[in-house]
């Protein structure tokens, strides 16, 4: 007997392995969320190209995949040939792509009358014009296929309500939720969806959350540097950390057909802490 089809419901619906057969670039994908996003999209069925600067980052996250799922790709998204040659690669490697996830930044965080202007440039050069870059060849590989696809941007809960002494991380998480609300409105005749994820504090496998940014932090909250996770913890309705994987798992809905009529939209996941402050 033949295998009966799947309704439109179900298909909607499968939780298994939701992205079955796709294929998606991630931005920073050796370490941190990147990582995070991208072991979570190959769960659900994905074949993840994974870019980043740091090769050693790509090729430990690599090592632990089953063959074929996760391409390791350098890629400097600051650069405009680097990210040619990663998207030729991608397509090259691949048959096509279907999702965009830029997920590399930096948080460089110092008073404003302290701010060294090299590390809000570099800021700016990641955060902003990295997401410009790989958005624009994704684009370009999605509509030559004509089969639609899907961006999300990982931005902040800081480009929803601002984070004290964070000048360059502030404007450029704020920025990234506009550029997806300007793309969502170029792109939707094209069938390609973009959208915004907006992680709370996420503290595990973070380069950012390191020792010295961490200082950082408890110098401006006025507390110890062993006191911050709890702090921004308890700052939410919740009262629980945010886990790499509860960004990732919000990362697959979106890009999933279960998501399939949203776009332009922010998906805050971070307790309920923007809501509350």
């Amino acid at each position: 007997m033949p295998k009966a089809k799947k309704s439109q419901k179900s298909q909607l619906l499968n939780s298994e392995r939701p992205l079955d057969g796709r294929v998606g670039v991630v931005t920073g994908a050796g370490s941190g969320l990147g990582r995070a996003i991208s072991l979570f999209m190959i769960e659900a069925g994905a074949t993840v190209v994974g870019l980043d600067v740091d090769r050693e980052a790509l090729d430990a996250t690599s090592a632990g995949q089953p063959p074929g799922c996760y391409l390791p790709v350098y890629c400097d998204v600051t650069d405009e040939e680097s990210v040619e040659k990663a998207f030729e690669s991608a397509a090259a490697s691949t048959a096509g792509i279907d999702y965009l996830v830029n997920a590399a930044g930096i948080a460089p965080a110092y008073p404003l009358e302290d701010f060294p202007l090299d590390a809000w440039q570099k800021t700016l050069d990641i955060n902003l014009t990295g997401y410009f870059l790989c958005a624009r060849e994704a684009v370009r590989l999605l509509k030559k296929q004509g089969r639609g696809g899907s961006i999300v941007n990982i931005t902040s809960k800081s480009g929803l309500e601002a984070s004290k002494s964070n000048s360059a991380y502030n404007a450029t998480k704020a920025g990234e939720i506009h550029l997806m609300r300007g793309w969502a409105m170029e792109l939707g005749g094209d069938g390609i969806r973009v959208n915004c994820v907006a992680p709370g504090n996420v503290f595990k496998g973070s380069k950012i959350w390191n020792e010295e940014y961490i200082k950082a932090c408890a110098k401006k909250k006025g507390i110890k540097p062993e006191e911050v996770i709890d702090h921004y913890t308890a700052q939410s309705p919740l009262g629980k950390e945010i886990e790499p994987e509860d960004v990732a798992s919000a990362v697959v809905y979106l890009l999933s057909d279960a998501a399939r009529r949203i776009t332009g939209q922010v998906l805050v996941v971070d307790g309920g802490q923007v809501m509350v402050r």
